[in-house]
């Protein structure tokens, strides 16, 4: 028993959990979308503000113009270190890295100047059918892509069916160049298209690292799927509705795994040169990191070699924790070109008749406008793909009251022995050990006055008349045997 109790709160104390997994069906909150331009400032405008806010952008944009012109060669002048790269992936990262941390230098009003409008891009959006318009777009500056643009950011809009003709569809413009040909994209800018985040309400867009590219000349459909995760607190597991830490770094932002990483590794940037990396959330007594830092900052880049002093494994060195609480998004997503050769776009009736391909103003003709807008502008639809999801939770698998229940068992179990059984066991085991030692000395002797009456006497006498008895039947059936045979054979000579 004792050890049948000891086995029960080891059980206990080990807090054993396990996973059950459900497809459930419901409503689901539709999530934030955001989108961002490929290119994070107009040319043009930089151009415009060559001499103010964008002076220093506009001189760093014409000498990688150059070095590009030149075939990757070495430039003079050179006030950006463009030619310390080695290679041109090198030369390719040193010029993006500096677009970052140049715009790390202005404020949101300085970018404005310079960046894209809801109103500029958004082209024939709809919600569940229902038109939409550039105001249902809250605008926030990222660190590489400055003025991105979140659809649902309140959450008033929802959907109840499911299907690639339900939810958020707008076509949206990348003006990688104006209809006279002019070049608006900046010369890092390889990519003409969008960048599109999913996240659940009061997420991280993070769209360097989650952003789903959305190409010029396609219709990208992405299809959502949901996946809900619900983790057991101490002493079952580790997970936390919340991190302070975390929460400093990302005011008003839900918590994830994720984040938490981030702002590890933002504490682990400053720890080492001094400033903040801008794509990061950051304290406010922190400093943004600026151009006079990018070699620094691309010294701490080498993730792999664990012989490198800039090595950073996540795993030993930030303490991170899982919520307790999640919801994940999977997306899937097609493409198709859009828009068609036969399709002439026309502007919603909440933005101006520019680019309309029914008033042609800018355009030669209806067809040139259709190839302007397949080069430079992206169709994009966001619909669940169905209402099933997937349920996760964590559930405790041995606790208090099962304890209790197994514990109760084994002391039924063991109380079933009654306390007499227990003492009439006890008194066999000390009379046999009694017996052992001295059994074979104690000899009984009969009084002959009352040997008549001892029972064991009489048990004897007994059993031997018995016996006696026994043996004179069988001598007699003997002799008849023998005389019935002899009388059989004299009748047989006769």
């Amino acid at each position: 028993m004792i050890f049948q109790t000891v086995n029960i709160f080891f059980k206990y104390f080990a807090y054993p959990s396990a996973i059950i997994t459900a497809l459930d069906y419901g409503s689901i909150p539709f999530p934030e979308v955001t989108i961002c331009n490929s290119n994070p400032l107009r040319f043009d405008y930089v151009t415009d503000g060559k001499n103010g806010d964008f002076k220093d952008i506009y001189k760093w944009a014409n000498q990688y113009s150059s070095m590009l012109s030149s075939n990757w060669g070495d430039i003079t002048p050179d006030d950006y270190g463009i030619n310390k790269g080695v290679d041109r992936y090198d030369k390719t990262l040193r010029g993006r890295e500096t677009i970052v941390l140049l715009m790390a230098q202005l404020t949101e009003s300085q970018l404005e100047k310079a960046s894209y409008t809801p109103s500029s891009i958004v082209r024939n959006c709809n919600f569940n059918n229902a038109e939409c318009h550039a105001n249902d777009f809250k605008t926030y500056y990222d660190a590489t892509y400055s003025a991105c643009f979140t659809f649902n950011y309140d959450g008033k809009f929802e959907t109840q069916r499911a299907g690639s003709n339900f939810g958020l569809h707008f076509l949206m413009l990348v003006n990688q160049m104006n209809p006279k040909g002019q070049r608006l994209f900046l010369p890092t800018t390889d990519a003409a298209g969008a960048y599109i985040a999913i996240q659940p309400q009061g997420g991280d867009p993070a769209m360097e690292t989650f952003g789903i590219g959305a190409p010029v000349g396609q219709n990208t459909q992405i299809g959502l799927t949901y996946t809900k995760i619900s983790r057991l607190k101490e002493p079952y597991g580790s997970c936390v509705d919340n991190e302070t830490e975390v929460n400093e770094f990302y005011p008003g932002i839900t918590y994830t795994y994720d984040l938490c990483i981030r702002v590890c590794r933002q504490k682990y940037i400053y720890s080492k040169i001094g400033c903040a990396d801008p794509r990061y959330g950051m304290l406010g007594n922190m400093s943004k990191c600026g151009f006079s830092s990018l070699d620094a900052l691309l010294s701490l880049r080498d993730y792999q070699n664990p012989a490198s002093p800039a090595y950073w494994n996540p795993e030993t060195e930030c303490d991170c924790k899982l919520p307790c609480s999640e919801t994940t998004i999977s997306t899937t997503f097609t493409l198709a070109r859009a828009p068609s050769n036969r399709y002439t776009v026309m502007n919603s009736k909440y933005v101006p008749t520019t680019y309309n391909c029914y008033t042609t103003s800018n355009f030669p003709n209806a067809n040139a406008c259709i190839t302007w807008y397949q080069q430079n502008s992206v169709v994009v639809s966001v619909y669940f793909e169905t209402f099933d999801y997937l349920s996760l939770k964590e559930t405790a698998t041995y606790t208090t009251s099962t304890m209790l229940n197994e514990f109760g068992g084994q002391l039924g179990l063991w109380l079933g022995f009654s306390i007499i059984t227990i003492f009439e066991i006890l008194c066999l085991i000390v009379m046999m050990c009694l017996y052992a030692v001295v059994g074979s000395r104690i000899v009984r002797k009969v009084n002959p006055e009352s040997a008549d009456d001892d029972w064991r006497i009489v048990d004897v006498k007994g059993l031997r008349e018995e016996l006696d008895n026994h043996e004179h039947l069988n001598r007699e059936q003997a002799k008849m045997q023998q005389m019935r045979l002899r009388s059989n054979a004299t009748t047989t000579h006769s």
